[in-house]
């Protein structure tokens, strides 16, 4: 046998090998003959392609595929093969469940009866149904059983035989009475305090409807002054507040300079004052040249006297220029001074 032969035989079996290989990885054997189903779900809870088909517990098959419906978005469309020996009834419904707390899903095919005529055919649509957690895990059976029982023991625990006999048990449902008691008492009082606080509540509803009332009326106000602080601002932006922030700055250091000029200045004026002050004190007091000039009553007559001798010279200089002045044009000796008949300084 060639070479070539040898490596087709081998690429034949490593197909045939590999298809099979990936069917049973998917569930499915393709050695058994099965039938194909669908099934409609709004929500698949992230089951996987190769999920088993079980009945009461029995994998019968396997999901092949799971898609969008082409018919509608909204809703899952999965494919399963099931063994074609089991015959499935037209009311076969799919019951989509969890396998456990940590499990993947799985899904339950549930029938009433055993097909043997006019069976569900192949390529059929099954309803589909999702199961909760809880129902999923324990069965309808054993949820009512459970819930017997417990149901049981309680009327055993509320019997009043039973609870007289177990002193405990007394003591515990004699604390239940005066804890319903103490909340049918603490109920009362917070009736109470609501039907007092209701004139509170209603008068401070009032408070707020006069308020809503308020701001609805003035609500044109109110839009404008929102309106105007908006101007206001759009104009310090456009003003550019830094530049106005800068020249304020430079205005108050001017003014602080302006004012430490006028502080040396009212400084030197103290100091003048105070010294004009003195003066005038040791003036006061006839200290110094000028003290003792203004308060010296005989430097006064004197001053006067010789202000009065003045006058007197310039009016008989005035009436009397000869005595004073001599012209003499012509080498003329002046006539000799004759004293006036009315000599002013004689009054």
């Amino acid at each position: 046998m060639r070479n070539e032969v040898k490596v087709g035989i081998l690429s034949l079996v490593t197909i045939v090998v590999s298809v099979f290989g990936y069917k049973y990885l998917k569930g499915s054997n393709i050695l058994e003959r099965s039938n194909t189903y669908y099934i409609r779900f709004g929500d698949i809870g992230q089951m996987d392609a190769s999920a088993p088909v079980l009945i009461r517990g029995f994998k019968i098959g396997s999901v092949t595929k799971i898609n969008l419906d082409p018919e509608n978005a909204d809703l899952i469309l999965v494919t399963i093969e099931v063994n074609r020996e089991i015959n499935l009834p037209k009311n076969t419904k799919a019951i989509l469940v969890s396998q456990g707390l940590m499990g993947g899903k799985a899904l339950v095919l549930d029938y009433p009866n055993i097909c043997l005529s006019d069976c569900l055919p192949d390529k059929s649509f099954i309803p589909g149904e999702i199961a909760g957690m809880l129902s999923s895990m324990i069965s309808k059976e054993e949820i009512n059983e459970y819930a017997k029982s417990v149901g049981n023991e309680i009327n055993k625990i509320l019997d009043t035989s039973q609870v007289n006999n177990n002193s405990q048990l007394a003591g515990t449902v004699k604390n239940i009475h005066l804890i319903l008691a103490n909340l049918a008492v603490s109920t009362s009082r917070i009736n109470q305090l609501l039907e007092s606080s209701t004139v509170g509540v209603q008068q401070s509803m009032k408070n707020m409807e006069a308020v809503t009332g308020a701001l609805a009326k003035n609500a044109e106000a109110l839009s404008n002054t929102i309106r105007n602080m908006d101007k206001i601002t759009a104009g310090i932006a456009e003003s550019e507040p830094g530049k106005m922030i800068k020249m304020a700055d430079q205005t108050f250091e001017e003014s602080k300079k302006a004012l430490q000029q006028i502080t040396t200045t009212v400084e030197a004026s103290k100091q003048s004052i105070t010294q004009l002050n003195q003066a005038l004190s040791d003036i006061n007091n006839s200290k110094g040249s000028l003290g003792k000039l203004i308060n010296d009553p005989a430097l006064y007559q004197n001053l006067t006297k010789t202000s009065k001798n003045l006058d007197l010279l310039l009016q008989d200089l005035r009436l009397n220029p000869r005595r004073y002045i001599h012209v003499s044009v012509f080498g003329k000796n002046g006539r000799p001074y004759e004293k006036p008949i009315t000599d002013p300084a004689d009054h």
